[in-house]
């Protein structure tokens, strides 16, 4: 019986939150007597999750960054920690976040929850196979969102179903109805080290593709919580008025015809609706010199950064890394790519290698045998 089933979604980011969200509605389509209660933010709550605690605040990247949100990421730990304690939920399913997540499932795996990892550790592109068998060791089933994914986790032991990338059920609606408006987007991150170190240099590249290319200047602002730093960045370093983007990123993706991008999902997005792109990124200057100095072996084994890239195992959409995010490099391969006429066939290719039918439906039913 379904009435008595107690799930348990833990999602600690904006894209997280998104994904969550599409399967909190596909559980309760499949079992609409099921409790779903956690960790979530507004796409959660919308589904009809019970949010007990939203953290989408707190994602970060590198090894300096995370210091200064240790506190709260402790005391998010606790609380996750003492849900499943009172809870005791017949399944625990993280997604994504590896840092805060893993911890999550050991100590449900000591409790005697059962787990599901949707958007699993990343091993398989940047890891090595022992990570996967500790991921396997500690985690009951994982739901693979890449078809690398699932191989790299079966050769280590894990227990896996395959399902899909679950962006691509929020793309479908607007790969049929994208309309153009010479629209540059510019999209600075999620995070807020990331929109202060990227948005100076992307304000000032848009203003020269503008007047190369006619295109109009849009900043998208990913969260109501990053509205003022993004528009302090905008009045100390704009010299124009800016229009803002508040809502789905995709609304905007498919009006866009150039956007420059802080590396993470939105460049994924942008690949999949075949939209021409230049994506960016600057980690803290301590975390990039220990990245270099120390993991050279590992960083030697990743050639791209962005995952259509990846994927594509090819550079399609540019990169710029650190350094590199520069005026010029912006508005350089701003330009090329926006001139570039094979971005549809490789956005195409892409899509055929992700699209698995409706994939939220699928994770739930596999979620639902599980239990």
């Amino acid at each position: 019986m379904t009435s008595s089933l107690k799930i348990m979604i833990s999602a600690c980011e904006l894209s997280a939150d998104n994904y969550a969200g599409e399967l909190t509605k596909a559980l309760l389509k499949q079992a609409p007597t099921c409790t779903i209660f956690g960790v979530g933010s507004k796409a959660c709550k919308k589904a009809g999750m019970d949010v007990r605690y939203d953290i989408s605040g707190l994602s970060t990247v590198g090894i300096i960054e995370p210091i200064r949100f240790l506190p709260k990421l402790y005391q998010s730990l606790k609380q996750i920690k003492q849900l499943l304690r009172d809870e005791k939920p017949d399944i625990f399913i993280p997604i994504d976040n590896q840092g805060l997540h893993m911890e999550c499932c050991k100590y449900a795996k000591k409790l005697g929850i059962k787990t599901a990892y949707y958007i699993a550790p990343q091993h398989w592109h940047w890891g090595k196979k022992s990570d996967g068998i500790k991921v396997a060791s500690v985690v009951d089933h994982i739901l693979a969102i890449f078809k690398q994914e699932a191989e790299f986790y079966q050769a280590c032991g894990a227990a896996f179903t395959y399902v899909g990338h679950p962006i691509t059920d929020r793309i479908k609606p607007f790969r049929s109805d994208q309309k153009k408006d010479n629209v540059l987007a510019i999209f600075p991150g999620s995070r807020v080290q990331e929109i202060e170190r990227l948005l100076p240099t992307l304000l000032q590249a848009s203003l020269r593709l503008e007047s190369e290319l006619n295109l109009q200047p849009v900043i998208s602002i990913a969260s109501p919580q990053y509205r003022n730093i993004v528009k302090s960045l905008v009045k100390q370093y704009g010299t124009k008025q800016y229009q803002f983007h508040e809502g789905s990123s995709l609304e905007l993706i498919s009006k866009s015809s150039l956007s420059l991008v802080s590396s993470g999902t939105i460049s994924l997005e942008h690949a999949l609706l075949g939209v021409p792109h230049v994506v960016t990124y600057k980690f803290n200057p301590i975390t990039y010199w220990v990245a270099q100095t120390f993991f050279k072996k590992t960083l030697a084994k990743i050639p791209f950064m962005s995952m259509p890239n990846m994927l594509l195992n090819k550079e399609v959409f540019p990169e710029l890394l650190q350094e590199n995010v520069s005026v010029d490099n912006c508005v350089k391969h701003g330009r090329d790519i926006f001139l570039n006429q094979s971005i549809q066939n490789e956005s195409e290719s892409l899509w055929n290698s992700l699209d698995n039918g409706v994939v939220a439906d699928l994770a739930a039913t596999t979620l639902l045998k599980l239990i």
